[in-house]
């Protein structure tokens, strides 16, 4: 018979991925010789999320109410890809203690992952009702309102909205579909804005239109040929669609119209030692 005082040196003695899953191991065998939520959280951190997900799908068999267990069950069930049953789990935790945050915070991150913008918005809103300090929900909320914003924009409600700034704040959190959606609809009425043509091109060549980003550049370039951004642009979109020529054409002109830009020189002097041949536009 063993001796636990000494099985619990030996335990301890072990690498610590071997004592995880040595508790794993115990745990299955003897669910009462550990703490499940702790011992499923370690899992998560290692991201053994099936593990996790097995684990607490056990434990809710026996205290299917206990919250801990729910939040943690919902957050393994988003690490293991399953989204919709994560956001079942927490929408029962966030009602079986309505008064704590970081359910809604996880379930606002679950329905934003599953492009549930709108209802991302509302429950990172109800979150912070509760905890306004939270830097994630407060996140959330934010992106949930510029989605709402370019939403109403792109339906036609555009009073007392530059579409550029906007399209700017979307693709600087990751919503390159939404900032594309909204400069297309913008440009249909300001088809001369330099700002929202650098956005679109922006949003096209990051979804990888090459060619839409290339018409609205060369627009933009007759509209605005001082602004170097428009050349820089240009000169990247021309690189990647397999246009070296074209590419240190564009350069060049983004330098002379703004000699002392830093990154159009790098580019330029990059593009210079290629080897090709300069032909004009």
């Amino acid at each position: 018979m063993g001796n636990p005082a000494r099985d619990s040196i030996r335990d301890t003695q072990l690498p610590s991925g071997d004592r995880l899953n040595l508790r794993v191991l115990c745990y299955r065998t003897d669910p009462a010789r550990d703490e499940p939520v702790m011992l499923a959280r370690e899992l998560i951190a290692q991201g053994r999320f099936a593990e996790a997900v097995e684990l607490t799908t056990r434990s809710l068999e026996a205290d299917p109410e206990d919250v801990d267990l729910l939040l943690t069950h919902g957050v393994a069930l988003r690490g293991n890809g399953q989204l919709n049953t994560a956001q079942l789990a927490l929408t029962r935790a966030a009602k079986a203690d309505p008064d704590w945050s970081e359910p809604w915070r996880h379930l606002a991150e679950v329905l934003h992952a599953r492009g549930r913008i709108a209802q991302a918005y509302a429950v990172a809103e109800r979150g912070l009702e509760l905890d306004p300090s939270d830097d994630g929900l407060r996140s959330l909320y934010e992106l949930g309102e510029l989605e709402q914003r370019a939403e109403r924009y792109i339906d036609g409600d555009r009073v007392a909205e530059d579409p550029a700034m906007l399209a700017q704040a979307l693709l600087a959190r990751g919503r390159v579909e939404t900032a594309f959606e909204l400069t297309r609809a913008a440009l249909m009425e300001e088809l001369d804005d330099e700002d929202l043509m650098v956005a679109h091109a922006t949003a096209a060549r990051t979804l990888g239109d090459l060619d839409e980003a290339i018409s609205v550049l060369t627009l933009a370039a007759l509209e605005a040929p001082d602004f170097a951004e428009v050349w820089k642009l240009l000169a990247l979109c021309h690189e990647e669609r397999g246009e070296p020529d074209r590419a240190r054409e564009a350069a060049e002109s983004g330098l002379r119209a703004s000699p002392g830009d830093r990154e159009l020189k790098t580019l330029h002097d990059r593009l210079d030692t290629s080897g090709e041949t300069l032909v004009t536009l």
